[in-house]
């Protein structure tokens, strides 16, 4: 793996690589409508910092528990991400209720995409399922300040330092 070798950075650019027309094509109709929601909910750079952070989580995910068998690449870690952003904000409001027909869309939603990902051998659902636990990490961190429409730099910066904790003690114990 060359993540092994040092190309730390390749966990971050992986979410920008696809690979085929259709894979791209199939994340970025999901982007655009779970992105325009998450947008609306969170703010530009709220919702930039859940997508970055998920996409990582995604890759670290890969790390610990993933094969390395074949490349992966995708963007689909960070909009799982973006899944688990809405579902920890609604965690932590108090909103997060199967009566509430978003939150119910959502784990409907999440539950099909990783039946799908179980049955696609090329599919990473560790990635899928690394997304979607960082960004209800992130969600729930950040709720406070997405609904105050304050910065999210404080809680931005500790989610990183513990990626970035995560990725130094994967790399020491190789």
């Amino acid at each position: 793996m060359l993540v092994a070798d040092g190309e730390v950075w390749r966990l971050g650019s992986s979410m920008l690589l696809h690979g085929s027309f259709a894979h791209l094509a199939v994340n970025m109709i999901a982007l655009f409508f779970l992105g325009t929601f998450a947008e609306s909910v969170l703010g530009r750079a709220k919702f930039l910092a859940l997508f970055l952070v998920s996409g990582l989580s995604g890759g670290i995910a890969l790390l610990y528990f993933g094969s390395f068998d074949t490349p992966a690449v995708g963007a689909s870690g960070a909009i799982f991400g973006l899944v688990g952003g809405i579902l920890g904000l609604a965690l932590r409001q108090g909103t997060f209720s199967w009566q509430n027909p978003i939150i119910r869309q959502l784990l409907i939603l999440t539950v099909i995409n990783l039946f799908i990902g179980a049955s696609i051998p090329q599919v990473s659902n560790t990635a899928h399922v690394g997304g979607l636990v960082g960004g209800a990490l992130f969600g729930w961190l950040v709720s406070d300040a997405a609904f105050q429409r304050r910065s999210a730099l404080p809680p931005t910066l500790i989610f990183l330092g513990l990626e970035a904790a995560l990725i130094a003690f994967w790399l020491l114990t190789l």
